[in-house]
């Protein structure tokens, strides 16, 4: 049996442990696969983010934006509980990372799950960045262009190099910063 399929199969079953033992005790399976997607999201493990078996295009987003925050240094400073909304599942985490510490901030990621079941089948995130992330990313179109042409080309959108990018991005903000 190959790797990736005795990966699948062991993933399934634990799903199906996971969502059996949630009903059993009365937990929303929903709320329960979502808080599995914050856990392996928040460990910085690409494999176990992997395991959750996001469709595409979410499961490339997420793995990119997954990179982006374990080079960012994110670190949860508050976790709300997951909270259903129709056939939606919402997480909101506020983090401290490389780019709030050095211009003053928390960010809070929104997480929306899509869910079919207990399965996640489209995931999306946006952050809260307050408008000096904004002047920052302005300040490096102009004074460090080569950052969007280079590492951070096509960031968050088919791009390749989220660690290169996050890192140049922070190192950007402490010269914003100190200027």
């Amino acid at each position: 049996m190959s790797p990736r399929r005795l990966l699948f199969l062991i993933t399934s079953m634990i799903l199906l442990a996971l969502n059996q033992g949630c009903e059993r005790n009365g937990q929303d399976p929903q709320l329960a696969a979502a808080e599995a997607f914050i856990d392996a999201f928040y460990s910085f493990e690409p494999t176990k983010l992997a395991a959750v078996r996001l469709p595409e295009p979410g499961a490339t987003s997420m793995a990119y934006y997954q990179a982006w925050a374990a080079a960012a240094n994110y670190r949860i400073h508050t976790r709300h509980p997951c909270k259903r909304h129709h056939n939606f599942v919402v997480c909101r985490i506020t983090v401290t990372d490389d780019f709030g510490q050095t211009l003053g901030y928390l960010a809070t990621d929104t997480f929306t799950l899509q869910m079919k079941g207990s399965m996640i089948v489209a995931a999306n995130a946006e952050g809260d960045d307050p408008p000096i992330f904004n002047a920052l990313f302005a300040w490096i179109a102009q004074q460090r262009p080569e950052i969007l042409t280079g590492p951070c080309h096509r960031m968050f959108a088919g791009g390749t190099t989220p660690t290169a990018c996050a890192r140049a991005v922070a190192d950007s903000a402490q010269i914003f910063i100190n200027q």
